[in-house]
């Protein structure tokens, strides 16, 4: 007598499937969310409705922020932060190793905010490699606790930690 492995989850996820394709298809959801994906994103709370702000009201971040941080290589630099905010979007400029570049993609939501900024990195001399700086930030009165995580380039680097803090 052979029994199947049982898998007390597997009907209740095949019946959240179906009913999710079922609601998209019923009220043409998808066609106007773009998928289901964006559909169940945006009904769980999570996802790019989330970031942007579609659920909790921003806190306004506009003005200059300074840091001190402690890169993963050794390196310490004083940091500067001009931010402007512009409905849900951040605008601006951050320094990394004391040069300002400028803010992209940037995004708040509640107290939560995320942007991006570019640099180049050179080995020796070999040609330049675009590096990426996401920065992820929770805002607490007068400071941001920062997460920045760099990628791509020469090198690979752990995420770095650090509070910035409001100026005068």
């Amino acid at each position: 007598m052979s029994t199947k492995p049982r898998k007390p989850f597997a009907k209740i996820r095949r019946y959240t499937l179906a009913t999710v394709g079922v609601v998209a298809a019923v009220g043409g959801v998808a066609g106007n969310l773009g998928s289901i994906v964006d559909l169940w994103e945006k009904f769980s709370g999570g996802g790019k409705a989330a970031l942007e702000g579609e659920l909790a009201p921003v806190t306004d971040v506009s003005g200059t922020w300074y840091a001190e941080v402690n890169y993963d290589w050794g390196a310490k630099h004083q940091e500067e932060f001009v931010l402007r905010l512009e409905g849900n979007e951040l605008r601006g400029t951050a320094s990394f190793l004391g040069l300002r570049r400028g803010v992209l993609e940037g995004r708040m939501s509640g107290d939560r905010l995320s942007f991006v900024t570019r640099t180049l990195e050179t080995l020796g001399n070999g040609p330049s490699r675009e590096v990426e700086h996401r920065y992820v930030g929770r805002v607490s009165g007068s400071e941001i606790r920062f997460s920045l995580q760099s990628t791509g380039g020469y090198s690979e680097h752990v995420p770095v930690e650090f509070v910035a803090r409001r100026g005068p």
